[in-house]
């Protein structure tokens, strides 16, 4: 086994967490016993523990090379987000369901994370959509086109900038808005930061993509429900993730981070530790602007 430190991943940013849970899930595609554990240096760095003698660059390859979200088709299938139509999403689940083989589930896994068929916003027209969907059209920020897009980016050198190196935020645009960064309110700056466009690391993104399959969408009751996440008033969400010091399988992570979310300041820490959860992270989801020019963001986070 190798143990390998993705020092440039810090888990209080939730853009860092979901591209360590990315790395975690790509890799288990190809090989179940792949591990994942968070080690402190500092902050929360992610560890990952694979079979045989792997170095730095074998995992950018193997990340690179392994089967990833089939953006592509959903494109095809959806357009350019996920804000359609129940009517769609069902002929989309469906062809999900029938395409699902045994050794392919990803465009089911996808679709239980992009939302349900079975829950909709009747004022709008359109099904209800996992929380983590931060960009709708606006802006010319497309939820599925971003995810083709980035496919077709990002390179080896990106994610081995990504896991290895501090963030630089070096490229432009291709931005999910996952990093509690592109929150660039206009009240706290000295100029307009909207011309000035999205700067992120593409590598982070298109690793958190892949992350995406850990947090399904349900319906309960009326209202859609996403794991790790919690409903509040007005229509804000929070975002809840733990940290781990054993390392675990994929299944036993999309597992935890259920639990976590769900628990939230319910279970008691001495609890938590008997799991192995050293820490809890949370972070609100907002929305910055007013009228159809509004973005969506994510506040720094907090441990609880």
């Amino acid at each position: 086994m190798s143990a390998i430190l993705l020092r440039g991943i810090n888990g209080a940013n939730p853009l860092g967490y979901l591209a360590a849970l990315g790395a975690l899930r790509l890799l288990s595609l190809g090989n179940r016993d792949a591990r994942l554990r968070w080690v402190k240096d500092g902050v929360w760095r992610p560890e990952l523990v694979v079979p045989g003698d792997m170095g730095e660059a074998d995992l950018c390859d193997a990340l690179l090379a392994a089967p990833s979200a089939p953006a592509e088709s959903f494109v095809d299938s959806l357009g350019k987000n996920i804000t359609v139509e129940r009517a769609v999403f069902e002929v989309f689940v469906r062809r999900a369901h029938d395409g699902t083989s045994a050794r392919d589930r990803r465009m089911a896994d996808f679709a239980a994370a992009f939302g349900s068929e079975v829950c909709d916003d009747e004022k709008k027209g359109r099904i209800e959509y996992t929380p983590l969907c931060f960009i709708t059209g606006s802006g010319h920020q497309d939820f599925l086109e971003t995810m083709r897009s980035l496919k077709k980016c990002v390179t080896a050198e990106h994610l081995r900038a990504t896991l290895f190196e501090p963030w630089r935020y070096a490229d432009k645009g291709l931005s999910m808005r996952w990093d509690p960064g592109d929150a660039r309110e206009y009240a706290l700056r000295w100029n307009n930061p909207g011309p000035e466009g999205a700067w992120t690391v593409w590598g982070a993104n298109r690793l958190a993509i892949e992350a995406l399959p850990l947090f399904p969408s349900y319906p309960e009751g009326r209202e859609l429900v996403t794991t790790g996440f919690q409903r509040l008033k007005g229509g804000v969400f929070e975002f809840t993730w733990p940290v781990w010091t054993a390392p675990l399988s994929c299944d036993c992570v999309g597992g935890l981070v259920g639990m976590a979310g769900m628990a939230g300041n319910l279970v008691k820490r001495e609890a938590l530790a008997a799991m192995g959860i050293e820490e809890l992270y949370r972070s609100q989801r907002i929305r910055i602007g007013a009228g159809a020019n509004f973005k969506t963001s994510f506040r720094p986070a907090r441990a609880i």
